[in-house]
């Protein structure tokens, strides 16, 4: 049940973020209308933010997939938005509205900063979620969209073999670069030269990534469905064995 839970957070994140963000909204504006309507609406707007951040731990715990979403149209292979971040992006926004429709925010110090800083939380997980941060790769390389940015790497820039096997649980993957003249940035990257990958299976983009380095007759496929099922078969029967996880 979980697993389409997420499925549908990732499917409908535009339009789940553009309705709490109203819905946050009104319950802050309708707690200032009334004494009883602040304590209904307050509680309320509490356990929706509890369980979105609950579900938002549920999804960064649960093990990631390996799978990649199979887009001809641009054409590519990338990984799914982060159903942890759209989950979170709901969860700050009913927190901020909680804080912010009481109306008491009276204070100095780190009590004026807070709902600053939650506010700014807000926008740059809704901005995330929004977007909906992935690695693509595409024909021509590795493509990394950000929040405030995104990385290209042609493919002749990484170097043969590489990229090796992270931990299992890493949330980034070093590249290695054989000619880095080649590495595109537009924007400012947090993450430098580094994907950011918490919503796959670390090992199963890593052996992508590697495998398309190695295989350069293979790419102009990329982003074909006849092409996935090919690239998993070779992953899945490589000397290495099997890539935990499941594909779909």
């Amino acid at each position: 049940m979980l697993a389409a839970i997420f499925a549908v957070t990732v499917r409908y994140r535009r339009p789940i973020l553009a309705i709490a963000l109203v819905l946050a909204v009104m319950l802050a504006v309708g707690r200032r209308l009334s004494s009883w309507l602040d304590l209904i609406l307050g509680n309320a707007t509490f356990l929706v933010s509890v369980l979105a951040c609950l579900l938002a731990a549920l999804a960064w715990r649960r093990p990631q997939p390996a799978a990649l979403l199979v887009k001809p149209e641009v054409p590519a292979f990338a990984t799914e938005p982060s159903a942890s971040q759209i989950s979170m992006a709901v969860g700050l926004m009913f927190l901020a509205s909680l804080l912010l429709g009481t109306g008491h925010l009276a204070g100095e110090g780190l009590f004026m900063v807070l709902p600053f800083l939650l506010l700014v939380a807000v926008g740059l997980h809704f901005a995330g979620g929004w977007r909906g941060i992935a690695v693509e790769l595409r024909p021509d390389g590795v493509y990394q969209r950000d929040i405030t940015g995104s990385l290209t790497v042609p493919w002749e820039a990484l170097t043969p073999g590489r990229p090796s096997r992270p931990a299992v649980k890493a949330a980034t993957l070093a590249l290695t670069y054989e000619q880095p003249n080649l590495v595109r940035r537009r924007g400012f990257l947090p993450l430098g030269r580094r994907l950011r990958i918490d919503n796959v299976h670390p090992w199963f983009i890593a052996d992508t990534i590697r495998y398309y380095v190695d295989h350069p007759q293979y790419r102009a496929a990329i982003g074909e469905p006849a092409e996935y099922q090919r690239l998993w078969q070779a992953l899945t029967s490589a000397p290495a064995g099997p890539v935990p996880g499941h594909a779909s």
